[in-house]
């Protein structure tokens, strides 16, 4: 009896186990785990790409939007774990969830267009260093994969921001993502104490969300824009501080 009840125990753990991943799993990534073990099978499917994609550049205590792409394989019960060695990840949609401070899938996705796009965000520590994403991903039950880790660097503004500064341009860059859905991350240079303003405008000219309205010293800076209520299409986002007007098209695709 005492034999039957200890096999009944590993069965109902092994069980619960297999049976965890259609509603996340975590502690997977490379930065627990780098034997190579996932909660099905113990060796990676080579068919299965998993990448991770954001800002690689950060300053502290700013936040970023980042995805991770999944390709090849069955594509027909994906899933994913999400780490970070420091700083805090959270999902931009409903596509994520945390679990024990990383992010996860809370059911299986399929494929649209031959991938699946997970869209998180991490705020960067307080102080400068390193933070590296990880990440790893199933196609299926039997087939993932481990992204390559990506390297976020945190740091204050530094080489060319410095000279633009000191020249006394001000900047704004290109959202990132772009395509995006439904986060994006601006960024933009402030040369001199200015008010600044940053909104956003759809196709027709009607402004629909004012992400800025407030004095800057001078330095970079990076806001978001969470387009969630928002209908797929192209928008604007113009700064004006100062003397500095400028405006760039971003596209939201649902």
């Amino acid at each position: 009896m005492k034999n039957l009840c200890l096999l009944l125990l590993v069965v109902i753990s092994f069980s619960s186990g297999m049976f965890a991943y259609p509603s996340g799993v975590s502690g997977y990534t490379k930065k627990t785990n780098t034997q190579g073990r996932y909660c099905h099978t113990s060796a990676t499917t080579s068919s299965v790409l998993v990448s991770i994609k954001g800002p690689a550049t950060l300053q502290p205590g700013a936040v970023g939007a980042y995805t991770v792409t999944v390709t090849g394989g069955a594509g027909t019960a994906v899933g994913v774990d999400i780490a970070a060695s420091s700083g805090t990840l959270a999902n931009s949609d409903a596509n994520l969830k945390i679990k024990n401070s990383e992010l996860t899938h809370p059911n299986t996705k399929a494929f649209s267009g031959g991938q699946y796009v997970f869209n998180f965000k991490l705020t960067a520590p307080a102080t400068e260093g390193k933070v590296t994403l990880y990440a790893t991903a199933c196609s299926k039950k039997s087939q993932w994969n481990f992204a390559t880790n990506f390297e976020v660097t945190v740091q204050t503004a530094t080489g060319v921001d410095d000279a633009a500064l000191s020249s006394g341009r001000f900047d704004l860059l290109q959202n990132y993502p772009n395509p995006f859905n439904p986060t994006t991350t601006i960024s933009f240079t402030v040369a001199n104490t200015s008010n600044v303003n940053l909104s956003v405008y759809n196709i027709t000219g009607e402004k629909v969300a004012t992400l800025v309205n407030k004095e800057y010293q001078s330095g970079n800076f990076a806001v978001e824009f969470n387009a969630a209520n928002f209908p797929s299409g192209i928008y604007f986002y113009r700064i004006s501080a100062g003397k500095f007007i400028f405006t760039k098209k971003m596209i939201l695709v649902k």
